[in-house]
């Protein structure tokens, strides 16, 4: 236990359960005694910056790997920000046009708000605070961190949606898709992902990613928990990533899973 600095999590079906709800006076209590002890605590998301800091409102957590690793957030501070090149953005807003079946969502991730294509006005979106709707690029007038495909509605298979990511990869070598939990890809510039970010972060805290425990569902963890000193995959993690971790949850993301073995791998107290 005694080798751990750091803590990086995960948020969608690793803290939040199925209904997007985390139990936020024992999370705050987990983050305030981590941090008594000299470990530091790290959120590491596909989430944009805009959702952490509203998902985490009355939370003590000052760091963040938010965008998939995209954007770095030390105390408080931005550290770092690897935003798409615009040309990439609007080749990829051609090519969705194409795609089949379309998706039940679209959006682009920029630094303040979220972008979200016209025809999706009437789809509810609670998850992102500030958002706006575009219908070309011009309208879209700040970097863009990530572009995400979602198809929540239609929930096609899980290989089908890997398959899309994979093609992705193949047709724009510029960029790096993955696949993000609930039925969603968001696509990130080449060399962008988790670990990369984890690894600056930590090294700025005087740390090294062997000093790291980390926490995962699905394949946008993939190189974090490959990367880190100990990666943990929930109970609920997708295939793919419980086949790299090093670890199991004894629960899932619907009932503490993440906050429990935190609990017991720290000897953390009520």
């Amino acid at each position: 236990m005694e080798k751990w600095q750091f803590v990086a999590i995960d948020v969608d079906g690793t803290l939040l359960d199925n209904n997007d709800h985390y139990d936020i006076p024992r999370f705050n209590r987990v983050v305030s005694q981590l941090t008594a002890k000299g470990i530091h605590f790290i959120v590491a998301s596909g989430n944009s910056l805009d959702a952490l800091r509203a998902i985490f409102a009355d939370s003590p957590v000052k760091n963040y790997v938010a965008e998939n690793g995209g954007r770095i957030i030390c105390g408080g501070h931005e550290k770092f920000s690897r935003p798409h090149d615009r040309a990439t953005i609007a080749q990829l807003l051609k090519w969705e046009q194409t795609l089949q079946p379309q998706p039940d969502l679209f959006s682009l991730s920029g630094a303040n708000q979220t972008f979200i294509a016209s025809q999706f006005r009437d789809v509810p979106v609670p998850y992102y605070p500030h958002h706006t709707y575009f219908q070309n690029l011009a309208e879209v007038n700040e970097p863009v961190f990530n572009l995400n495909l979602n198809w929540f509605r239609q929930r096609p298979a899980l290989e089908w949606i890997m398959r899309q990511a994979n093609q992705i990869n193949r047709q724009f070598p510029q960029v790096h898709a993955t696949y993000s939990g609930a039925s969603g890809i968001d696509v990130l510039p080449a060399g962008v992902n988790k670990a990369v970010s984890l690894a600056r972060l930590i090294h700025q805290l005087g740390g090294n990613m062997n000093e790291l425990v980390a926490f995962g569902d699905t394949a946008n963890d993939l190189e974090m928990i490959q990367q880190a000193g100990c990666g943990y995959a929930m109970k609920n993690a997708t295939t793919d990533l419980l086949a790299v971790a090093d670890r199991v949850t004894s629960r899932d993301n619907n009932h503490d899973g993440l906050l429990n073995e935190l609990e017991m791998l720290f000897n953390l107290k009520d």
